[in-house]
């Protein structure tokens, strides 16, 4: 490895020197990929606040839906029904209403929520072994959502 002198004169880096410039640059991206790592998470948690599909529809799933689809889902756990004055159906993002006429349909969205978690999760592993594979931060910076 050969430096630059701040008179521009260049010579050999010493042994000592080189392993310094090496830890700097180590660090350095040990840093950005920690960084990166949270950006990963980050992103999948704004994936499971947002939307899933289910029925050819999008069903929002921010934190007062989720409460609601939640809210549902427990009366159902406890009750084996749905709670007095279900409307019988979900209102998707487009806001037409998807009938669920029974128990069973409210599971089968549910199930298609629990589903688009789990495709969010499996995302965020496979950008994890990518940031875990990066060796420059170009490489860093491209992982993308």
């Amino acid at each position: 490895m050969i430096l630059v002198l701040d008179s521009g004169v260049e010579r050999p880096a010493t042994p000592e020197e080189v392993a310094e410039i090496e830890a700097r640059q180590t660090s350095g991206l040990a840093q950005q990929k920690a960084a990166k790592n949270e950006q990963i998470n980050a992103w999948r948690a704004a994936a499971n606040l947002s939307t899933f599909p289910h029925a050819g529809k999008f069903i929002a799933c921010d934190e007062l839906s989720r409460s609601d689809i939640d809210g549902v889902a427990n009366h159902i756990a406890l009750f084996g029904e749905f709670p007095a004055g279900f409307p019988g159906g979900w209102k998707a993002t487009d806001n037409t209403v998807l009938p669920l006429a029974d128990v069973d349909a409210f599971r089968a969205m549910y199930a298609s929520m629990t589903a688009q978690g789990t495709e969010n999760f499996n995302h965020s592993q496979n950008l994890k072994v990518q940031l875990a594979a990066a060796s420059t931060p170009a490489e860093i910076a491209a992982i993308q959502w």
